[in-house]
């Protein structure tokens, strides 16, 4: 099967099955309950950079063999969980001939893997991470699920708008709900549609024209 457009009916699948996996239940993360956000890759082989609200840089975290990713198969719109090591593998959920990793992300993963899987993801894009231990990212990850209705973002210049003009901000990209965490540091958006690399881009044109921006944020803090 190809991966194909999401009609209103796969919509209300995925809403299913969101709720399924707990998208509507924040995890707790770094003793806060809260939902982060993907940023890049780490220089530092085999971890990914968070960028979660209450921390003043991204934290980076083990991603190793056992650790679960999870998210909605956008083939067959069914909760899909498999381990890093079988990204590259067929779906497991409906075995078309779409990888795990493509189902995941909505397009084609060059070489199956979980880090190209996370680099086919806009920065921001919702990220809810499990640690081995409760809490603390040093203990390394025992499950990531992917949450395409949710983004989690650094920036600034936003500090005065109010929740109606945060609101204008995102409905361009189909955001149903925007708040500021972190004084101002963080935006933390909700989702009615899937997040996009496109959907990126006109989030980044909005902030601009409301006078803000997406900052970097300094290196990523050591998970010890």
């Amino acid at each position: 099967m190809r991966l194909r457009t999401i009609t209103f009916s796969g919509v209300l699948a995925v809403a299913a099955a969101a709720l399924s996996l707990g998208f509507s239940t924040p995890v707790r993360a770094d003793g806060a309950v809260t939902t982060g956000g993907f940023w890049q890759i780490s220089k530092e082989a085999g971890k990914v950079e968070l960028v979660i609200p209450g921390q003043a840089a991204p934290v980076a975290t083990a991603v190793t063999d056992s650790t679960l990713i999870a998210g909605v198969c956008l083939d067959c719109m069914l909760p899909l969980e498999f381990k890093t090591t079988q990204a590259g593998k067929n779906c497991s959920v409906c075995g078309c001939s779409v990888s795990n990793a493509a189902c995941i992300v909505g397009k084609p993963v060059k070489d199956g893997t979980w880090q190209s899987m996370l680099k086919a993801l806009p920065h921001g894009v919702g990220l809810l991470p499990v640690y081995v231990e409760a809490g603390k990212p040093e203990s390394g990850l025992k499950r990531l699920t992917v949450n395409l209705r949710a983004v989690v973002l650094p920036v600034s210049g936003l500090d005065g708008q109010s929740a109606d003009q945060l609101l204008n901000i995102v409905k361009a990209i189909g955001g149903t709900k925007a708040e500021l965490l972190d004084s101002g540091k963080i935006l933390s958006v909700t989702l009615k549609t899937d997040y996009t690399a496109d959907k990126a881009a006109k989030l980044e044109k909005a902030i601009a024209a409301a006078n803000g921006k997406i900052t970097v944020p300094e290196a990523a803090a050591p998970a010890n």
